[in-house]
């Protein structure tokens, strides 16, 4: 039996992981905004649906979705996260609530999140500076 190193192995079976990409993890609180790119592509998902509006039904607008993910290298469903995400910051829970009538989970809010970071649509929100504290005064 050989040793493999740790550092790149699975702990499990000792499988090689070099080929999966390291995944990054947020807080809860992280929130997520749309990046210029991703604000470009949300325009044009917003335009596409006035488009597919004037046609002759659900056909011409899956047709149409189709056709907005694949120039821009994105799936059909993105544009719904991207436009969701174009109403401003959000965190994962706030995206999830505001998309639970469309019957989507926040296990697939979470998938389309990851994947449109790593498309460089969107981006996570830096955190605010914390708080100066007021000098410490004695009596």
């Amino acid at each position: 039996m050989t040793q493999v190193d740790a550092s790149t192995a699975c702990g499990r079976c000792g499988v090689q992981d070099d080929d999966k990409p390291e995944r990054v993890r947020f807080g809860r609180a992280q929130k997520f905004r749309l990046s210029a790119r991703g604000a470009e592509a949300a325009a044009a998902y917003a335009e596409m649906i006035q488009q597919a509006r004037s046609g002759s039904g659900r056909a011409q607008f899956d047709a149409a979705r189709s056709g907005w993910g694949a120039a821009l290298g994105l799936q059909a469903e993105d544009g719904l996260f991207l436009a969701d995400f174009a109403d401003g910051e959000r965190t994962l829970a706030e995206a999830a609530r505001s998309l639970e009538g469309c019957g989507t989970t926040a296990k697939e809010v979470k998938a389309a999140v990851e994947r449109l970071l790593a498309l460089g649509m969107m981006e996570p929100v830096p955190a605010p500076p914390e708080p100066v504290a007021p000098p410490y005064r004695r009596w």
